[in-house]
């Protein structure tokens, strides 16, 4: 009889447990309330096991539901070996009096052992007059074993029960929608129709931008696709350049594409330009100092951004440079995603032909506004020359925080200097937008979340990595409930794989919500541009990722003007024609170990 009710008993909490494994709490609430179980499972006082353990989950706003489970490893007839073996490992961190710790083990597992549930009140009362007994120089190792043993049980069970349901609740949805889709017919992949141009706003400038007195206006925008437009416009600026030359870029490499550029670079200084050069320490990591010296030698200015410093904290790696900026004699500039390297360029001239979009600008006043922000980053970078070692870089940072707030206090924000440069204003609404490392680290966001949130009729996305955080997804799917045709194109091949992974751990929830997602199958989608209604356009360095959100300096260039919009749009509409669409029924009978994989991979989006 004893035997069958422990079965049952045991049957419902399993059937219990397997439902709260399978429910909508999140992996991680449930771990903090196993890890709060298993630290009070390893006190040694029965009857207040349960109690604490629910005070503990409370404390760790994990799940209390969870918390009493490991009590069912730890009862009266396990609390003697258990005491015991606390004692021992305290005893090696504490050391003490060999045989006063074997007679406090006696002691303990007798009245252990004689424990009674009918009578628990006096067991409790012998209990807690043994240990008092005890005294400290004995009781020291039994404390001290127990948080040893808490603790290492609360840190192994938090990842492993993290482990545990993400795999759960993988399989269980795997077998689930691989029954489902036995009966569901397979959907065609129907491509949007072509999108015909809307009537464009009276004032686009007015309806989409965040701050309208922001824009400057160029003479002229045009959008370069690839390496194979963006790189001869960009060879042939620098060619032609007659008093300055700044690029910022986050990968400069020595290959085919970056020896063209150091020739270019050479070509300018020798013609009496001022040539500066800032790049990323990571992104170009690698960089040959022969190709640097090369540019320095012909008089080249050369600043690396936040080179790694071993004093520094492990999490001030991720402050990186990661735009692409290009001005010439401040009056031509250049942005977008298209790095110095050849992965960029075409086949036919042994490239990558990665897919990527950059965009021209001409015109005084928005170049100046790109070389302001280049100024800002080469205030913070450090001259080649001072990063040769660890020390001279810590005092080169030092120098440069110091300028800063300098800089800061007495509200300068040196620019460019423009005398006697014309305006050069034409009709294109341009606003060069870039963010920082902690202040205004928004803008861009907040930029992006206005125009989805006023989007008419459609809202076309490509993105390299797109895993976005809730304010753009809930952005999103309003827009789709509305009736906006709101399609995303993200890369299927991501040069960093984990990133990829956890883009895909959000698609469920935005097919479920109307978004259509479009993969491009081929070597990469780089891209970071956006257009919508024919009326608004961003072309930058910007990824939805939390790495462009809250660690990198990006910059990105916004235009509302029809043509270069309608211009965007069709080439958007030509890629996903290219693209593979993802539905979903398809994407959710992938395999559980899939599932599991992007699950691990969105939880480290922070690092990606």
């Amino acid at each position: 009889m004893r035997t069958s009710a422990a079965r049952r008993l045991w049957g419902r909490a399993s059937r219990r447990l397997l439902r709260l494994v399978s429910g909508r709490d999140s992996a991680a609430r449930m771990a903090r309330g196993a890890a709060a179980g298993f630290f009070a499972a390893a006190i040694p006082l029965p009857g207040l096991q349960i109690p604490l353990s629910l005070l503990f989950a409370w404390i760790a706003r994990g799940n209390k539901t969870v918390a009493p489970f490991p009590q069912l490893a730890s009862n009266a007839l396990t609390m003697a070996p258990q005491a015991f073996l606390q004692f021992r490992i305290g005893a090696l961190l504490w050391p003490g009096q060999t045989a006063e710790i074997d007679q406090a083990v006696g002691a303990l597992r007798t009245i252990l052992t004689d424990w009674q549930w009918s009578a628990a009140g006096r067991s409790l009362a012998n209990l807690r007059a043994a240990v008092g007994d005890l005294g400290l120089d004995v009781l020291g190792p039994l404390i001290l074993g127990v948080l040893v043993t808490g603790v290492g049980a609360a840190l192994l069970s938090y990842p492993t029960t993290v482990v545990l349901v993400w795999t759960w609740r993988a399989w269980r949805r795997s077998r689930r929608l691989r029954r489902a889709a036995r009966t569901i017919p397979v959907e065609p992949l129907i491509l949007p129709p072509p999108l015909a141009p809307p009537p464009a706003p009276t004032d686009p400038v007015a309806r989409y931008a965040r701050y309208p007195a922001r824009f400057q206006y160029a003479s002229a925008a045009r959008l370069l696709v690839d390496g194979r437009e963006a790189y001869p416009e960009m060879l042939a600026a620098i060619g032609s350049a007659a008093a300055t030359v700044d690029l910022e870029t986050y990968i400069f490499r020595a290959d085919r594409v970056g020896a063209r550029f150091q020739d270019a670079l050479i070509r300018a200084a020798h013609g009496g330009a001022r040539v500066r050069l800032l790049y990323d320490y990571i992104g170009s990591l690698g960089l040959p100092e022969c190709f640097v010296h090369a540019l320095t030698e012909a008089g080249v200015e050369v600043a690396v951004y936040n080179p790694l410093v071993w004093t520094r904290p492990l999490w001030a790696i991720n402050r990186r440079d990661h735009r692409k900026i290009l001005v010439v004699d401040r009056r031509t500039a250049f942005t977008g995603g298209l790095n110095i390297s050849d992965d960029y360029d075409s086949a036919a001239a042994s490239g990558g032909e990665w897919r990527d979009t950059h965009i021209r600008l001409d015109g005084a006043d928005v170049a100046q506004a790109a070389e302001r922000l280049f100024e800002q980053g080469w205030r913070q970078a450090i001259p080649y020359a001072e990063s040769a070692t660890p020390a001279a870089r810590l005092k080169a940072r030092a120098r440069r925080r110091l300028r800063s707030l300098v800089i800061m206090r007495q509200g300068e924000e040196h620019g460019p200097d423009t005398t006697g440069a014309p305006s050069g204003a034409g009709n294109v609404p341009v606003h060069i937008i870039g963010n920082k490392e902690f202040r205004c680290r928004l803008r861009i966001h907040r930029a992006y979340l206005r125009a989805i949130r006023r989007a008419q009729r459609y809202i076309l996305i490509e993105n390299a990595y797109f895993i976005p955080n809730r304010p753009v997804r809930r952005a999103l799917a309003r827009a789709a409930r509305r009736g906006v045709l709101v399609i995303v194109a993200v890369a299927r091949q991501s040069d960093v794989t984990f990133a990829a992974y956890a883009g895909r751990n959000l698609y469920s929830e935005l097919l479920s919500c109307g978004v259509r997602i479009f993969e491009w199958p081929h070597s990469m989608l780089h891209a970071k541009t956006a257009v919508i209604d024919d009326a608004w356009a961003i072309v930058g360095s910007y990824n939805f990722d939390h790495r462009s959100f809250v660690h990198q300096l990006e910059a990105v260039a916004v235009v509302a003007d029809p043509a270069l919009a309608s211009c965007l749009r069709e080439q958007t509409m030509t890629d996903l024609a290219q693209c593979r669409e993802v539905t979903l029924s398809q994407h959710e009978s992938r395999s559980w170990r899939a599932m599991l994989l992007e699950s691990g991979a969105y939880a480290l989006r922070y690092w990606l």
